[in-house]
């Protein structure tokens, strides 16, 4: 990272709190059975000696709240981080294994019978509590009720304990398949005609540390992780070599296909002995929106809105495909296959003067994220310091490559605040964790003497690693991914909540993804994109020297920051396919839909899971999956759905329509406004998931109910 956020006189021993440790793989298990073993001790003192009459907030909630605060909050997220940042198979093991030790433990106590009446006592008396405090009393009964509190005897609480350890078994293994999932597919150099040389290189450097037993000749194997499966469906000019890679892709998640539809039975199997109609009823318990006819009628609105605008971007597709049709074979295929997508997307791009390749040699993963803190330091009054790595004891960072920065509150100068600690861990690694997201390490709470725990949270991503360059390249896609996961990031930073479960982007999924959704706005913004931005060979002399090896005949370097008519030609081609986009997500929000509510276990089990995949996207999207139904595993290629997003993957078009109103509402009329971060800051991130009414809070900030026309409005009338 750049040194251009390191300040002498802001260092790591100023810092009011240590980073935290990182158990090392021996560990894990054994801190968090000390971990469970506190939790279990501070419960049963509280059920054995607090009476019905005696039972208050201060008297129930808050013993168990100071003892969670300080351990698995403390400890907890530098365990479960690991599942993810770690590349030791062994380490995740250790991790699956104190996850089904504190799910145990967390799943017998919400049965708890005991615990329950006294914490419905405690409600009953909790009239002059704050807000915040009533809302955790409420969302912990929630938790108790579908545990089976007040309805279930204890035979079925038993049975209802089991079925969610099994599906926590059955999830762990699911996100093990896709994390470690490591094949790809072998190409001659000649299929890969039309794939940048960079990937190429970087593919063939892949080959050098393969076994000479897994060798094939002269072929090249390309990953479908690290970047291999996206560049050779968007950049190979051979058609066959497209297809193929798409397939055999698909093809690899296979194995998780049972496991879901066991994952996907089990669940619906819960949600009956809990009493409700199906898991998609039972799950809207817990979410912004009331029910899933309410999700149904968002999923229709946009739809039927973007029917007509989806139609004509995949017409203007077609047209350029066939232009290659029938220079090639002299005949035209109205069928499109989806392998076809993304490299017609880039062909068409290109016709407006849009080049990916050229684009990202100006966002070096180097210099990006530093930058970006740099956009967020105007906006919000933060400052972020970079800890020099030598600093660092080995017992605080998982991998050599991780970033650490201080975070400070600096709109009062003379006043600086600490906010927390932020890391960067962008690249892939053997064993990473597939794609970007945000992790945190530790939430923030107040504590007990009213000084505050600061938060720690991780910026993770599995970037491809560098090229022939030397320097790994962010495409402008990459860019708006960072931003997006960053804005989690600040959420997490800048929340100040009473209690760790709300804290940051502790939220409904159908509102959490709001505020990145709406940061993405900044990565289409020409002032924002030049200030993010800086040519590749100007950031080091081997990197220059590299550039000047690969352009010989080029009289002089090229310009530090991005050419504005690249900026232009990006920018200008902002929404050609968001709506294909936008509709391939709401085909995934249907299918998560539909595989939950089957009306009982056996129906559930009963689901061809691959025909309603397809089946609903050849409607919603056009393209022909004929191809993909002989062993297509799409619908198992993705996290979400056993990560906590099982009914809620409409949280994405959801939350893009509260990002596109909170938008237009707060920051349209000058972007950087310092009034209006100020009042975004304390009007939505600060408050995290604390506050009484989300929905309310919404409104008051629109100043109307949340609709999805300004969305439609504005990819609909958008230039193709």
């Amino acid at each position: 990272m750049s040194a251009m956020n390191q300040q002498p006189d802001l260092t790591l021993h100023e810092c009011p709190q240590p980073l935290p440790y990182i158990w090392a793989r021996d560990e894990i298990v054994p801190q968090m059975k000390r971990i469970i073993s506190k939790l279990q001790t501070v419960k049963e003192n509280v059920v054995q000696n607090v009476s019905i009459e005696a039972a208050t907030f201060d008297t129930v909630m808050r013993p168990i709240l100071e003892v969670e605060d300080a351990t698995i909050n403390e400890d907890g997220g530098t365990i479960w981080m690991q599942q993810y940042g770690s590349s030791d198979l062994a380490t995740q093991d250790a991790v699956a294994e104190a996850r089904r030790l504190i799910i145990e433990h967390e799943s017998s106590w919400e049965a708890s019978e005991e615990l329950f009446k006294l914490m419905m006592a405690a409600r009953k008396r909790g009239d002059d509590l704050d807000s915040e405090s009533k809302l955790l009393l409420d969302k912990a009964l929630l938790q108790s009720r579908i545990a089976g509190c007040g309805s279930l005897d204890q035979n079925a609480k038993n049975e209802l304990i089991k079925e969610t350890l099994e599906l926590e078994k059955l999830c762990m293994e699911m996100q093990g398949n896709l994390a470690h999932e490591s094949s790809g597919a072998w190409f001659t150099e000649e299929e890969l005609a039309g794939v940048p040389a960079a990937d190429l290189e970087r593919f063939k450097n892949h080959n050098k540390n393969k076994s000479d037993e897994s060798k094939r000749g002269d072929k090249i194997f390309v990953a479908f992780a690290n970047g291999g499966h996206r560049s050779v469906i968007t950049h190979a000019t051979n058609p066959e070599t497209r297809r193929r890679m798409y397939l055999e892709n698909e093809k690899a998640f296979a194995p998780n296909i049972p496991l879901m539809q066991e994952i996907v039975e089990k669940r619906q199997r819960r949600a009956q002995i809990l009493g409700f109609k199906n898991h998609a009823h039972l799950k809207m318990e817990s979410r912004l929106l009331d029910s899933p006819e309410q999700v149904q009628e968002l999923i229709n609105t946009l739809k039927t809105g973007l029917k007509d605008r989806v139609t004509q971007e995949l017409g203007v597709l077609q047209e350029r495909r066939h232009r290659d049709l029938f220079s090639s074979h002299g005949s035209l295929d109205e069928k499109f296959p989806p392998w076809d997508r993304l490299y017609y997307q880039r062909l068409v791009q290109g016709e407006h003067n849009y080049d990916a390749e050229a684009f990202s040699e100006y966002f070096p993963v180097e210099t990006v994220p530093a930058a970006m803190l740099s956009v967020f330091e105007s906006y919000l009054g933060l400052k972020f310091v970079e800890i020099p790595k030598d600093t660092i004891e080995k017992n605080k960072i998982w991998d050599e490559t991780v970033t650490v920065f201080a975070v400070w509150d600096v709109r009062r100068p003379q006043e600086r605040e600490f906010v927390g600690y932020l890391y960067f861990d962008l690249l892939w690694r053997e064993n990473k964790f597939r794609g970007a997201h945000n992790v945190t390490l530790e939430f923030g709470y107040e504590k007990a003497d009213g000084s505050r725990k600061y938060p720690s949270t991780i910026l993770m991503s599995a970037f491809p690693t560098a090229d022939d360059t030397g320097c790994a390249l962010l495409k402008h896609s990459d860019v708006v991914v960072v931003f997006h996961e960053l804005g989690h990031a600040i959420h997490n930073l800048v929340s100040k909540t009473k209690y760790c479960r709300f804290h940051g982007t502790n939220l409904p999924p159908d509102l959490v993804e709001m505020p990145s959704l709406m940061l993405e706005n900044w990565c289409w913004m020409p002032e924002v994109l030049t200030s993010l931005s800086t040519h590749y060979a100007l950031v080091r002399p081997e990197y220059c020297a590299k550039w000047r090896a690969k352009n010989p005949d080029a009289a002089s370097l090229p310009p530090r920051q991005i050419p504005s008519e690249m900026v232009e030609a990006r920018v200008k081609s902002r929404f050609a396919n968001e709506s294909t986009w936008l509709l391939g997500q709401l085909a995934i929000s249907q299918y998560d839909l539909a595989i939950h509510s089957a009306a009982t276990a056996e129906a559930a089990k009963a689901l061809d899971f691959q025909q309603l995949w397809y089946d609903i996207h050849s409607k919603m999207l056009g393209f022909d999956y004929s191809e993909c139904r002989v062993e297509g595993a799409d619908m198992v290629s993705f996290h979400h759905l056993v990560r906590g997003y099982d009914v809620a993957y409409y949280s994405y078009p959801c939350c893009l329509t509260f990002a596109t109103e909170m938008f237009e509402n707060i920051f349209s009329q000058d972007p950087s406004s310092k009034e209006a971060w100020e009042r975004y800051r304390t009007g939505v991130l600060e408050y995290g998931g604390g506050h009484p009414d989300l929905l309310e809070l919404l409104r008051d900030l629109l100043g109307h109910e949340p609709t999805a026309h300004p969305l439609v409005q504005m990819l609909s009338s958008a230039e193709l």
